[in-house]
């Protein structure tokens, strides 16, 4: 879905996925997303091994690699090379609806943008350039 530029940012239409339950998930499916969730792939790409997660989640190989291929499809995984995986991140804004709003109002508010007083160099006084240079007691 692309977003043209004249329509506004809606975290509900733009941030959202379907709930997991109306995808009709096996369980094999859930343990993986589940594992490769668990193992760091929420922030980075990770390799995940068909041969751990079926140890893990007591599934076949081939039952992981069908589950990594469905979650693929859906869009629930996102593929970075062969065997490296991450979470999309529209599902994880769907589990935590509170970020979604915290990354809504970052992507609408104006940005901070500095003035001429900020952009301007720092003047110092004399007595601000003394109080540097001495160097006090302490008590």
């Amino acid at each position: 879905m692309t977003i043209l530029p004249t329509e506004a940012f809606n975290p509900e239409r733009d941030l959202t996925s379907p709930s997991l339950y109306s995808l009709n998930l096996s369980a094999a499916q859930h343990c993986t997303l589940a594992w490769v969730e668990d193992h760091g792939g929420l922030f980075q790409a990770i390799p995940v091994s068909a041969e751990e997660v079926a140890e893990d989640c007591g599934n076949s190989v081939s039952t992981v690699h069908e589950s990594l291929s469905r979650l693929e499809n859906l869009g629930l995984l996102v593929k970075a090379s062969a065997g490296v995986y991450r979470i999309n991140a529209r599902y994880y804004f769907t589990l935590h609806p509170e970020l979604r709003e915290m990354i809504a109002a970052a992507l609408t508010d104006p940005p901070v943008t500095p003035d001429d007083r900020a952009l301007a160099p720092r003047k110092v006084t004399n007595t601000d350039a003394r109080r540097r240079r001495t160097i006090r007691p302490v008590d």
